[in-house]
């Protein structure tokens, strides 16, 4: 006869392994993080073949797209990119994020494991800062391409509450254990991210927008159309990533649905 284990649920830690979790439990706190985020007008065509079909399409199609530095935070510095695409969950403003690419272990494995983040390790994300007062940002998801070049050149300071906050959609899929067609679990998630900027002596947010570039090119997760961009940021804040809200759970017999 076998000896019980004695590592009960009680022990377990929030994260795998569950012996050693990868970090404590939320919220996770965010200090010093440089941003540079460009808005802009993008295809619809393009968007609605990677919307979720219980999301609707924002009109006019509207995407942004956020490179952070991230200094200090509680899972560790890292960099990130991330696309967010305007969208509709019943009648309400979101944006639906497809891509999102990180330089930490850390964000990648909590941002999977909680919010279902499809999280990739690029090459490199840089953001590096000119002698004419330019910031910009690059991504090589493989060494040596360019998968995404965005630039802003600050002129002038924005407001504290230029930056807003939408709550970001991502599409959750935990696939089966045993190998099967239907996930083990499949949800959209919804979790609202907002950034407090970081207020200078002078008593102005740190925010600045001028004129700015986006050029994206294969491969990458985050390539959409770039008609237009509309806005561009250069920002410093702090903020605290919380826990998220489940929109939905898909049904087993909802999925195999759209294979009939």
């Amino acid at each position: 006869m076998g000896i019980p284990g004695r590592f009960t649920p009680n022990q377990w830690g929030p994260f795998l392994p569950a012996h050693n979790s990868i970090s404590f439990k939320g919220p996770w706190y965010y200090r010093n993080t440089e941003m540079v985020m460009l808005e802009f007008e993008t295809d619809p065509d393009a968007i609605l073949d990677i919307l979720p079909s219980d999301l609707e399409l924002y009109e006019p199609a509207t995407g942004f797209m956020v490179i952070e530095r991230n200094h200090w935070t509680t899972i560790g510095p890292y960099s990130e990119v991330y696309l967010g695409l305007m969208c509709l969950w019943k009648g309400a403003p979101h944006a639906f994020v497809p891509g999102v690419y990180v330089t930490g272990e850390n964000s990648q494995l909590v941002g999977r494991e909680v919010w279902g983040f499809g999280k990739k390790r690029p090459h490199s994300i840089d953001l590096v800062k000119h002698d004419d007062g330019s910031v910009e940002a690059l991504m090589q998801v493989k060494a040596g391409d360019r998968s995404l070049r965005a630039s802003v050149r600050p002129h002038a300071n924005a407001p504290a509450d230029s930056l807003g906050e939408i709550p970001l959609v991502v599409l959750r899929i935990v696939p089966d254990a045993e190998g099967g067609d239907v996930p083990a679990l499949a949800q959209l998630v919804s979790v609202t991210f907002r950034a407090n900027p970081v207020m200078g002596s002078d008593g102005k947010a740190e925010i600045f927008t001028g004129p700015g570039v986006l050029d994206l090119e294969d491969p990458s997760d985050v390539k959409v159309p770039v008609k237009k961009v509309h806005r561009a940021f250069y920002a410093r804040f702090d903020a605290d990533l919380p826990y998220g809200k489940v929109l939905k759970t898909f049904t087993k017999q909802e999925i195999l649905s759209y294979s009939e």
